[in-house]
């Protein structure tokens, strides 16, 4: 017999997970969208680039805050978000070059780097970023 204590949060975790996963599928869509929409408008490559990630950004955490995590979407929790986007880029820059220079393959380098963002990002924003926090210290002056 298995214990509900222990698979309870397992299975929250999965479901977080995919989530995470689809929040990021439709985040990929749209930021695209809107990275080729500037640039179709006009807008240097490079413009349009920083439009749509900026946009992605912020779409991903209103929607990791609201639907994969349900915590509230404050100022606090966006700058934590933040470091968290960092560090999962740094953690595939660091993953995408290690296996370049392993392998000299640029393409399955990047691929290599892609599971390396998305569960940094996920482990970071779960434990983090967006974990609940206890109700008693959210409402007390010293914050």
């Amino acid at each position: 017999m298995t214990d509900l204590r222990t698979t309870a949060p397992r299975t929250e975790s999965l479901h977080q997970f995919i989530k995470y996963l689809l929040v990021g599928g439709l985040n990929t869509a749209v930021s695209a969208a809107i990275i080729f929409i500037v640039q179709a408008a006009g807008a240097r490559p490079v413009v349009a680039n920083i439009a749509g990630y900026a946009f992605g950004v912020g779409l991903s955490f209103a929607l990791n805050s609201k639907f994969t995590f349900r915590t509230e979407a404050t100022r606090h929790t966006a700058m934590r978000f933040l470091v968290v986007v960092l560090i999962s880029y740094l953690a595939n820059l660091a993953t995408m070059l290690s296996v370049l220079h392993v392998t000299h393959a640029p393409y399955v380098a990047q691929l290599c780097g892609i599971p390396v963002y998305v569960i940094v990002g996920f482990v970071g924003n779960k434990y983090w970023a967006m974990r609940e926090r206890d109700r008693r210290a959210q409402n007390s002056p010293s914050r």
